[in-house]
């Protein structure tokens, strides 16, 4: 049995009458006319090789694909969604597999859905929820809200749905987001172990490629900030706690202190967006926190400390993207897993204090 049987037979026993087969968006359109509007054409992008600090070089270019595909609005009458993942069904249980965020790569993963109450809606709803985005502040600003940047570019308000299908804003700073791009709250249905049936179900495509985003992104969420956009003059610096911390950050603080870095505090920061977009410099460790890059002007330039266990292109994109200056430092995890190994590193990890110094020292020259 060929292993897309296999995860068909999988979907089918736990989530009975929800998803019985997988397709692509290509051949739902073609036996479906009229239930597409793309938006977004397909395109390469050639992005700018970035600054490498360290001994440790990234070829980064391998880790995502040389085109963005097209993106756009798929409109699916008697269309279900399936839990916090946003995974889009069809009336005839048809999983279409490339609006997750693994995209292409769904097939390449047996996740088998979990059993859940169906809940029938009427009217129209838009789904904007996605893989991961429950809980997670730069999954739900990357992959949930810039949907709404293809649906609203598609020409269509939130007026135009009676629902918003979206997981719960993680985070104060999410909450302010998700009404700076318009929707209500009392619009949304909260994305939970359900499956959603309703007249007709609005999805977009994924916005960009897995840890892959594109510049009409950046350009999308700069523009919430309107038309006079702050000059750039902070140099901050964004700590880490939790997994992947960088164990020895109290060495880096007189360096910081020196060139007159603000420490990031989201707890305190009332508007991030325009907090970010007045970034001159953003230096910080891989993770969530350097999701605002995303407000960031051209003129910003960005220092990402990377574990060597955990090397993903999300935030080189996303600067590149937003048409700023990128630079990286590679600093050694403690420990490391077996090649392929799936999910995030949890291994912290340090930064040679001398590698650090000179980055900083080069970064602040001229600004």
């Amino acid at each position: 049995m060929k292993f897309a049987q296999v995860l068909g037979s999988l979907l089918r026993m736990s989530q009975p009458g929800a998803a019985k087969r997988l397709c692509d968006n290509a051949h739902w359109i073609r036996n479906n006319p009229g239930c597409w509007t793309e938006v977004v054409p397909q395109q390469k992008y050639k992005r700018r090789p970035p600054v490498m600090f360290g001994e440790v070089a990234v070829n980064f270019a391998e880790l995502y694909p040389p085109s963005m595909p097209a993106m756009g609005l798929i409109s699916i009458e008697r269309g279900q969604v399936i839990g916090p993942h946003g995974w889009l069904v069809t009336p005839d249980g048809s999983l279409l597999y490339e609006n997750s965020w693994y995209g292409s790569d769904f097939q390449a993963k047996a996740w088998p859905v979990k059993s859940a109450q169906r809940k029938r809606v009427k009217g129209s709803c838009l789904s904007l929820a996605s893989d991961f985005a429950a809980g997670n502040y730069g999954h739900y600003v990357l992959d949930c809200l810039a949907r709404a940047g293809i649906f609203l570019k598609s020409g269509r308000t939130f007026a135009d749905v009676d629902y918003v299908y979206i997981a719960e804003p993680p985070s104060q700073s999410a909450q302010v987001l998700l009404r700076m791009i318009g929707i209500a709250p009392e619009q949304c249905l909260w994305a939970q172990q359900a499956t959603i049936e309703t007249d007709l179900l609005l999805g977009t495509t994924f916005p960009g490629t897995k840890r892959n985003y594109p510049a009409w992104m950046t350009t999308f969420f700069r523009d919430l900030l309107g038309p006079e956009l702050p000059s750039p003059h902070r140099r901050i610096y964004v700590p880490r706690s939790g997994v992947r911390k960088l164990i020895n950050e109290s060495e880096f603080r007189p360096v910081l202190e020196r060139f007159g870095f603000e420490i990031y505090d989201f707890k305190t920061v009332k508007d991030e967006a325009r907090y970010f977009a007045e970034a001159a410099i953003v230096v910080g460790a891989h993770g969530a926190g350097l999701t605002n890059l995303v407000f960031c002007s051209p003129e910003t330039k960005v220092l990402e400390l990377i574990p060597s266990d955990h090397v993903w292109p999300y935030y080189y994109t996303i600067t590149e993207s937003a048409g700023a200056q990128y630079a990286y430092i590679v600093g050694q995890s403690l420990g490391s897993r077996p090649k392929g190994a799936w999910g995030p590193s949890p291994f912290d990890f340090e930064v040679d204090l001398t590698t650090f110094e000179t980055a900083i020292t080069t970064l602040c020259q001229n600004k």
